[in-house]
């Protein structure tokens, strides 16, 4: 898999980068990610991606609020495969460290945007040879 250019797309709570086989999302600054966006953007992932394997990398840059217990919240018709989360500063990592303990799947934090990719690359090619 490599780098390709990407569909930019701008919700109201979040910037979304979709290339073919991770999406990476920037919530915006101050806002919350509860319930309701978490099904906004899955409807954005069954358009992008149907059933094809896909990561998400959550980018962390700014401060924002995020109902950790989304992550038990499961939606059959997506096939997200993991998530990794950007996290440039302490506070952001250990919040994300928090957030691990309520998903199932897989989910690593890093401090660089291509540990991220190269993370999701890896994860899908280990699962399609599986």
């Amino acid at each position: 898999m490599s780098l390709k250019e990407p569909e930019f797309l701008e919700l109201q709570f979040m910037y979304l980068e979709i290339y073919p086989h991770y999406v990476i999302s920037t919530l915006k600054e101050g806002h919350t990610f509860d319930l309701p966006q978490l099904k906004k953007l899955n409807s954005v992932f069954r358009k992008y991606y149907g059933i094809k394997p896909f990561v998400s990398i959550a980018n962390r840059e700014f401060d924002c609020t995020i109902n950790p217990t989304i992550y038990l919240q499961s939606s059959e018709d997506i096939n997200l495969r993991g998530i990794a989360v950007l996290a440039k500063s302490k506070k952001t990592a250990e919040i994300a460290a928090f957030e691990r303990k309520f998903y199932t799947g897989a989910f690593k934090i890093f401090s660089e945007i291509n540990d991220c990719i190269n993370w999701a690359e890896t994860l899908l090619k280990e699962e399609a040879t599986n």
